[in-house]
């Protein structure tokens, strides 16, 4: 059985690098994913997404920090970094490129079946990619 680092930088390296044909190495083909920007996503939609972060962040890049393995589930903590150097849709439209560069923490929940991913929930904090993109105020430091 293939190891949970393996196939999450699987995944990653579809992502990270536009080979969005290859989706099917690392994906079920009933793949579910979840995230902020979507819940219990199909293959082709997730991809989407990720198709409309790759215009934004084209240097986007996935970093592997912590794995944890537990058979058919794993859970992944890594971040996610690039450069906001595209246009970015979201739902309130499109916001130009600023230039700035996220560094952003997430963690994933993951199902495997056989050698690939079948479901994926990931959890991030988008206000935190927001204000390093100086779209909303970084908050305060605590006291």
């Amino acid at each position: 059985m293939t190891d949970a680092r393996t196939l999450a930088e699987r995944l990653f390296e579809v992502i990270d690098s536009h080979r969005w044909s290859d989706v099917h190495t690392a994906l079920t083909p009933d793949a579910e994913m979840s995230s902020p920007f979507g819940d219990r996503l199909s293959v082709a939609a997730w991809l989407d997404v990720n198709r409309s972060f790759a215009v934004a962040f084209p240097d986007g890049r996935h970093a592997v920090t912590g794995v944890v393995d537990g058979g058919d589930r794993f859970a992944i903590e890594g971040t996610w970094s690039g450069t906001h150097t595209g246009p970015m849709t979201g739902p309130g439209g499109t916001v130009p490129p600023t230039g700035r560069s996220v560094v952003l923490p997430f963690c994933g929940i993951a199902t495997r079946r056989g050698e690939r991913i079948a479901a994926v929930t990931v959890y991030l904090d988008q206000m935190t990619m927001l204000g390093q993109l100086g779209l909303v105020p970084e908050p305060a430091a605590a006291r």
